[in-house]
């Protein structure tokens, strides 16, 4: 019993330390708070799993800092790996992408970003779990059982929720993307005579190539965003993005990677959702 107390305190507090390190980090380079976390509650529980598999099957070789590095490295890139692929097919969307990054394998995962979770585990280890362990023995011997039947009741409800959730976010994003589509069909004439008319007055003003050129771009952006605010004001498009609840918006604002499998034009969907919620603000 002590060992099962022992076991889902800790999962619950590194996944709220995973949930409390994403969200500084991310708030901080977005200049905003950013609540991260699939899961309603703040944790993350890819980060409790982590440094429960690094404890229980490497803390034996704390002593050996080469090896515990190197090993931390290969466990949590490969349960990063699985996580990404579990959370793709079960949900059709990809909530992270390393393509940018070098050494990427699918996106999933990359060899520089291992490497730093290969050395938070040494520090994890060697530094703060002893911290951390006082803490668990203060929350056993204050709360007993009682603590993790209510944690474990407190995630198995937020899991249960955002299965449910992220069913009507697949459901709704699907039905915005057949409203873009025909939206789209809808205007194609009338832009097509704008775009014709803007590639007439460009021909007439434009004096280099490189002038013409510059303006063909501006033209261009200037058409996108017009289309955006058209999609933005479309009746039906509205009426579908006020049926997003709060959660289901902030993955969209707070993933900026999020991509949805279950739609044609997700980049076009997420910016519909976003222009949306900044003026509801």
């Amino acid at each position: 019993m002590n060992e099962f107390i022992k076991i889902v305190l800790l999962f619950f507090i590194y996944s709220f330390i995973g949930w409390l390190w994403e969200t500084v980090y991310c708030s901080l380079k977005a200049r905003k708070f950013v609540y991260r976390g699939f899961l309603v509650g703040p944790y993350c529980p890819i980060y409790g799993f982590g440094i429960l598999g690094v404890l229980y099957f490497l803390e034996p070789l704390k002593q050996n800092i080469v090896i515990l590095y190197l090993l931390s490295t290969v466990l949590v890139t490969i349960l990063e790996y699985i996580t990404s692929y579990g959370l793709e097919k079960m949900f059709h969307a990809s909530w992270w992408d390393y393509k940018d990054v070098p050494l990427n394998i699918n996106g999933r995962v990359a060899l520089p970003v291992s490497l730093f979770w290969g050395i938070s585990c040494v520090l994890i280890v060697r530094v703060i779990h002893p911290k951390v362990m006082l803490f668990e023995d203060f929350l056993s011997e204050k709360f007993g059982i009682l603590l993790p039947i209510i944690l474990l009741l407190l995630i198995m409800t937020d899991l249960i929720y955002t299965l449910g959730n992220m069913q009507a976010f697949k459901k709704v994003t699907a039905q915005i993307s057949t409203a873009i589509e025909e939206r789209k069909q809808e205007l194609e004439t009338v832009l097509t005579e704008k775009r014709d008319e803007l590639s007439s007055n460009l021909s007439e003003l434009k004096e280099t190539v490189s002038e013409g050129i510059n303006e063909r771009k501006q033209a261009k952006t200037t058409e996108r965003n017009s289309l955006m605010e058209e999609f933005k004001e479309t009746p039906a498009i509205k009426k579908l993005v006020t049926h997003l609840n709060y959660n289901q918006k902030r993955w969209v604002r707070n993933y900026p990677k999020l991509k949805l499998k279950n739609v044609k034009n997700p980049s076009e969907v997420q910016q519909v959702i976003n222009k949306n919620k900044k003026k509801s603000k």
